[in-house]
Order: C-alpha cells, then sequence, then structure tokens
C-alpha cells in the first residue's frame, strides 16, 4: 500500500473511530472494534478501486448510516431501561394492589392449570411459576432473586422470551410469594414429573427459609386420577376435576420443608454426586422426587455415545421411521414413564443435533432446522423432516461419541457444569450411576 493510500486510510480510521462516540458506551465497547476493522477493510477496497475519490465516496453512505444506527441503538437502550424500570416498579407495586390478598394463594406450574384454576370457583390468588428448572443452569448459594435473573437470562438466550418481559414475570412471581403472610392459606399444586417436583423442591427450599407465622402451606401433588388411563399432568384435568383435589390437600411439615430444600441444594451443586448421596436417603415424604430425580440424572451424556436420554430416544424413534416435529414429539413423550419435556424445549433438542461440526441429524431437503414462528406452527416448520447422518447413526450404536466428535460440550444440568473437551461426569446406563471422567477439562 503507497504512503498516500495509507493516509487517507489512516485519517478515515482515526475519524471512523472519533465518530463512534455517538453509539451508547455498551453498544461500542462490545462491537466497536469490530465495525472498525469492517470500514478499514472498505477503504482499503475502495481505494484500490477508485483511489482517494473512492474513499470519499465511501464516507457519504457511512456517515448516514452511522448517524441512523446510533440513534437507533440510543433508542433501544432507552427502551431496555424503561422496560427493566417497569418490571420493577410492577414487581413492588403488586402486592399493594392485591390489598390482603383473599384466603388463598394458588401455586401451580404454569398458565394451562392457572386458567384451570381461575375456573373452579376457589377463591384466593394464583400464581404459575413457569421455569424450566430441568434445563439451563441452577448455581448453587443463591437467593430468589439472584436465581431469577440468571434462569431469565437463559430462557431470553434460548430465545423463549426477551430478557425484559421474562424477568418481569419473574419478578412478579417473586414479589407476590414474598407477600404469602397475606393469605390464610397458600396451596401448590403440583404432579409428579420432573417438570413439576423441581419448581416444588425450590418453593419449598424457600419457605424452609421463612416462618410461615399464621399461614398455612398445603400441598396437592399427584401422579394418577381416576377415570384418566394415561395421566400426564394436571392440565388434563377440567375445572370440576381439579376442584375434587382440593379436600385431598395436606399440611405441609418441617419434615417437607428441610427435604425440599437439601433437595434443591443437592440439584444445584456442583458435584452431581452429592445428588447421588442425597437419593440414598429415605426421601418417601415427596413420593415423587426420587424417580423424578434419577430421571435428571439420565439427562447425562451416556458413557457409550455422549448422548442424554432424551436424545438418544429422540434419534431411535427418527430412526424408526418418524420424521416430522409434532410426530417427533409424540413418540418420545410415548417413551417416558412420567414425560416433563414441553414441545418447545424438544425444539430446542432438535436444533442441538441439527448442529455442530458433525451434526447428528439433519433435513432432508439440506436446510437449517428452523422453529415455529411466534404465536403458531406455520407449515414450513410442521413439515420438516428430519433423519439420521452418518454419525448420528454411529453415535445410537456406541461408534460414535456425540461429544468427541464435536470438540467438547459447554452445558448446565443443574449445579453441574459440563464444558471442555468431554464431560467431566457420564452416565453408566447399566449400572444407573454416574461416573468420573478423568482429564475431561
Amino acid at each position: 500500500m503507497t504512503h498516500s493510500s495509507k493516509s487517507i486510510v489512516s485519517v478515515s480510521e482515526r475519524l471512523y473511530q472519533g465518530l463512534l462516540v455517538a453509539y451508547p458506551a455498551t453498544f461500542r465497547q462490545q462491537y466497536g472494534s469490530q465495525m472498525t476493522q469492517v470500514f478499514l477493510d472498505c477503504c482499503r477496497v475502495a481505494y484500490q478501486q477508485n483511489g482517494t475519490i473512492g474513499v470519499l465516496r465511501l464516507w457519504t453512505p457511512t456517515l448516514g448510516d452511522l448517524v441512523t444506527n446510533a440513534i437507533a441503538e440510543h433508542i433501544s437502550t432507552i427502551m431496555h431501561r424503561l422496560r427493566t424500570q417497569k418490571a420493577l416498579f410492577n414487581a413492588q407495586l403488586w402486592p399493594t394492589l392485591q390489598g390482603q390478598g383473599g384466603n388463598m394463594l394458588h401455586i401451580t406450574n404454569g398458565d394451562s392449570v392457572g386458567g384451570t384454576l381461575q375456573q373452579t370457583g376457589l377463591t384466593g390468588d394464583i400464581l404459575t411459576w413457569k421455569d424450566i428448572l430441568h434445563e439451563g443452569p441452577t448455581p448453587p448459594g443463591l437467593s430468589l432473586e439472584q436465581m431469577s435473573k440468571i434462569r431469565a437470562q437463559f430462557i431470553a438466550d434460548c430465545a423463549l422470551g426477551t430478557y425484559e418481559d421474562v424477568l418481569a414475570d419473574f419478578m412478579h412471581r417473586d414479589a407476590a410469594l414474598a407477600q404469602f403472610h397475606a393469605h390464610k392459606e397458600v396451596i401448590l399444586w403440583f404432579e409428579h414429573d420432573l417438570y413439576d417436583q423441581l419448581q416444588l423442591i425450590q418453593i419449598l427450599d424457600w419457605f424452609s427459609h421463612h416462618d410461615p407465622g399464621e399461614t398455612t402451606i398445603s400441598l396437592i401433588c399427584i401422579n394418577a386420577f381416576p377415570g384418566i388411563v394415561n395421566f400426564i399432568g394436571l392440565g388434563q384435568l377440567n375445572p370440576t376435576q381439579l376442584r375434587s383435589l382440593y379436600e385431598t390437600r395436606r399440611k405441609l411439615t418441617e419434615v417437607e420443608f428441610t427435604l425440599g430444600s437439601e433437595a434443591w441444594k443437592a440439584y444445584c451443586s456442583p458435584d452431581p454426586k452429592v445428588l447421588e448421596t442425597f437419593l440414598s436417603k429415605d426421601i418417601s415424604a415427596l413420593p415423587f422426587l426420587k424417580a423424578a430425580l434419577l430421571r435428571h440424572l439420565e439427562q447425562f451424556p451416556a458413557q457409550q455415545g455422549g448422548l442424554s436420554r432424551t436424545e438418544r430416544q429422540i434419534m431411535e424413534v427418527i430412526a424408526s421411521g418418524v420424521h416430522k416435529p409434532f410426530d417427533i414429539f409424540r413418540a418420545t413423550q410415548e417413551k417416558e414413564e412420567s414425560p416433563f419435556m414441553g414441545d418447545s424445549t424438544l425444539w430446542l433438542s432438535l436444533s442441538t443435533l441439527c448442529t455442530g461440526k458433525k451434526p447428528l441429524l439433519k433435513r432432508t431437503d439440506g436446510g437449517t432446522f428452523s422453529f415455529p414462528t411466534t404465536g403458531h406452527y406455520d407449515t414450513a416448520f410442521l413439515e420438516q423432516v428430519l433423519v439420521l447422518t452418518e454419525e448420528g447413526r454411529n453415535a445410537l450404536v456406541g461408534q460414535a461419541d456425540w461429544i468427541k466428535i464435536n470438540s467438547g460440550i459447554d452445558r448446565w444440568l443443574g449445579g453441574v457444569h459440563l464444558q471442555g473437551r468431554d464431560a467431566a461426569w457420564r452416565w453408566d446406563t447399566q449400572r444407573e450411576t454416574l461416573v468420573q471422567v478423568q482429564g475431561a477439562a
């Protein structure tokens, strides 16, 4: 490059870097160097093609884009702050608006059961927990507020909602829980599967650190219902059926609170052997907890093939001739003793298996696995046809390792962060126990 070209490019670089101050500081820190490098590359190409005039011409669209984008980023930053402040305000205001909260506070797993509870005729407020705790990080030693922020970020990273919206929901939920003394009774409505049992022990852990005072804490938790042959969960019940469970509630004691707290701490431990040790105890006071937590342990990569149980089941049903997303979801549900995974979570698993250096699944048309459009299941999503790759067939029979062929893993299972060239812990499907992998980091 000649002296004159170096001069015009150098001046342009300094000027461009100076103009970047128009962007918000956080945006500039994250993207400034990359933007400068792209602009420099464009300058060099412009000079090679048209000399100094080419570089000067480049500045016209660059300035226009810079002004427009800087304004847009400032607006985005302001909206982000406003949404966060609104979430804080609503979380603080909600208990005041609730007054004395009525006689009862009902806490359940999600909007479906919450909506049915509204139709039962039972009085009181309804609080839905709505967190897929079997996916993503639950580090140890955190307050509910700290955990909610981490969980909101994880859910947002999974594209299941914006961070601001999810955090606002969690803050509203946590603020309502903190006001439980305003109610004469808190009733926990849950079922037997992993999704619900994790929510239950998180709540029990929270109550174990708060004196109930005059408030009664009760539990309704079932794994079957008369007349329903294939019971999956409370969401199957109509208002009359759900209302009938009210009389079966039982008052919780220190035994359940302590056990729930121990279970939550074990689940959040960075050492999964703590959870296995916990499961060796008598935990029958929470009768569905043992099976649920054992199912969690099966999500650790298997010694042979490196697949979790969910991943293996997905691969098996596809190998058997089931190829479209909803059909795969239904078939994998049928393989579960106690189905716990929602469809959105399964789509994430399908996407993971379709990506990486050597994917285990692929679309027959060569396209990228697509998620459903927000709000509905579009044809493009429903009609995707998935098949096993050669690596997928090998992994399914244990001749290839899903983790090793993709150069490592980065996944949270409760408080355990599996990362590095290999998973530090693997599940021995024959002995049904975890084994530690030496030198996995």
